[in-house]
């Protein structure tokens, strides 16, 4: 998943991680020093580089295995303030890099890697990040950074999986939304298993029932301060049945200019995020689609 594309037939930055292989020289070499379960079915990669490298909150490494031709392309979890350690997170599939990854890797091993990628955090009084599933890889580091501004910044997370105990990050999340309780608003759930099937509410964040819908990102928007465009009654998105059409120019202020929305998940649920948010109103839109 190297290369990154802009699809003109969206307004919005959208972009694609393809996977190929990666024709630019690695900048470092890394080794292995932990490989630990963040999920049944993704691992955590902690990686202490042998050279410098810089990177941006929301970028990704092209991951160079020896002996496997194909590059992997995972985000980077951890901060640049905690070089020379990388962190990435890495979903099991049947791509042999994601498989070695999660099977076959152990400390002392060693990686080359490249950063890529313009998902990046950008400077705004508020944000809204919505991730689905893996997703959240990515918007875990802008989001730590972004909570890392002086003064502090109000950010709302939306965040789903399939089920619940494929949340990634939860502890971390809690303590962050701890530390900073009037400045944070967090909800987590599963699209696949009732909210009774969960664990008991993490301390500092909420709980989302099913899909991100409508009600949920309104809600966000109108705690970061933006007044969403009001609804066209009685109309519907036609190709999504449970959206709502939207008076355009209705929007406050805010939506336009104060308040960026950063989303990463599935292809369908990133599309139907972005395309909801607009017809809101909200002026910066950016994402990030997994393959």
């Amino acid at each position: 998943m190297h290369m990154l594309r802009r699809l003109s037939r969206l307004t919005f930055p959208v972009r694609r991680r393809l996977s190929t292989h990666a024709n630019a020289a690695p900048e470092t070499w890394a080794t292995i020093a932990e490989v630990s379960p963040l999920s049944p079915s993704t691992s955590a990669l902690e990686l202490e580089l042998e050279s410098s490298l810089t990177f941006e909150p929301g970028q990704w490494v092209d991951l160079y295995i020896p002996a496997i031709d194909q590059v992997g392309g995972y985000s980077i979890t951890s901060l640049p303030a905690e070089l020379p350690r990388l962190s990435l997170a890495v979903k099991a599939s049947a791509h042999p890099p994601a498989a070695w990854c999660t099977r076959d890797a152990r400390a002392g091993d060693r990686v080359a890697l490249r950063v890529g990628g313009s998902f990046v955090l950008r400077d705004t009084p508020a944000a809204l990040y919505v991730a689905g599933g893996v997703g959240i890889n990515p918007l875990y580091s802008m989001l730590r950074a972004h909570c890392d501004r002086a003064p502090p910044r109000r950010a709302a997370l939306l965040y789903t999986a399939q089920r619940h105990d494929e949340l990634l990050f939860t502890a971390q999340l809690s303590r962050l939304a701890q530390r900073l309780p009037g400045h944070t608003r967090f909800r987590l759930g599963a699209t696949r298993e009732p909210s009774s099937a969960a664990a008991p509410p993490l301390p500092g964040a909420g709980r989302l029932d099913g899909r991100i819908g409508d009600a949920a990102l309104e809600e966000a928007l109108r705690w970061l301060g933006c007044e969403p465009n009001e609804v066209r009654e009685g109309s519907a998105v036609p190709w999504m049945a449970e959206s709502v059409a939207r008076e355009p120019g209705t929007a406050s202020e805010a939506c336009a200019e104060g308040v960026c929305a950063y989303v990463c998940g599935p292809p369908r649920m990133t599309d139907e995020i972005c395309a909801t948010l607009r017809r809101m109103g909200v002026g910066q839109v950016h994402a990030e689609r997994w393959w």
